[in-house]
């Protein structure tokens, strides 16, 4: 199997996993596996914050009875002292902003529309993105994270921001989005 081929399995097997497992148990495999602080994108659910034994689930959803996108951070109990701030921007953009002792630092959550979206969806996904982030103090540590339902190839042109490494030949509409919009910022 070649790896693009690999990793479409790979995704489509992780999807059904996300979509088989109860919100508890994948927020289980977070503790077992010691994450204080762990992402998930598609979770369908709707906004808010919900607490558990030992995690809370910070929610970004749909208020429809549809349940698509969604966002969630999952922190462990012991961690929720960290959290300075949870802003829900829509049911595909959230932000956890967390304190340490010398600075804050803001995790990003997206869930990008798929290529098959129109071009215009994903131009206002991208421009309520970057709108959102020039709002953070520029003092933050700032992560984006989640699914961008891109694939970024191995052409030349993009080595400089992406590196040599890729699992894809070719990148995608989303793939040339994300890079567009993270040279300028220099997040790569």
């Amino acid at each position: 199997m070649d790896v693009e081929k690999e990793n479409e399995y790979w995704n489509m097997e992780c999807e059904k996993l996300i979509l088989v497992r109860s919100t508890k148990s994948t927020s289980l495999w977070a503790v077992k596996f010691r994450f204080w602080c762990s992402s998930t994108s598609r979770t369908r659910l709707e906004s808010g914050i919900q607490e558990f034994d030992n995690f809370t689930l910070f929610n970004s959803g749909s208020e429809s009875k549809k349940h698509k996108f969604g966002c969630r951070f999952n922190v462990r109990g012991e961690f929720l002292k960290y959290v300075k701030d949870f802003e829900i921007i829509n049911e595909r953009i959230c932000y956890l902003r967390l304190k340490a002792k010398w600075f804050s630092c803001t995790l990003i959550n997206v869930n990008t529309p798929t290529n098959e979206k129109p071009e215009e969806v994903r131009e206002e996904f991208y421009n309520l993105l970057e709108q959102n982030i020039n709002q953070i103090a520029n003092s933050d540590i700032k992560i984006i994270l989640g699914d961008f339902n891109a694939k970024v190839g191995n052409e030349d042109v993009y080595k400089p921001t992406i590196g040599n490494e890729s699992l894809h030949n070719e990148t995608n509409n989303n793939g040339i989005k994300i890079i567009q919009f993270a040279i300028p910022k220099i997040l790569m």
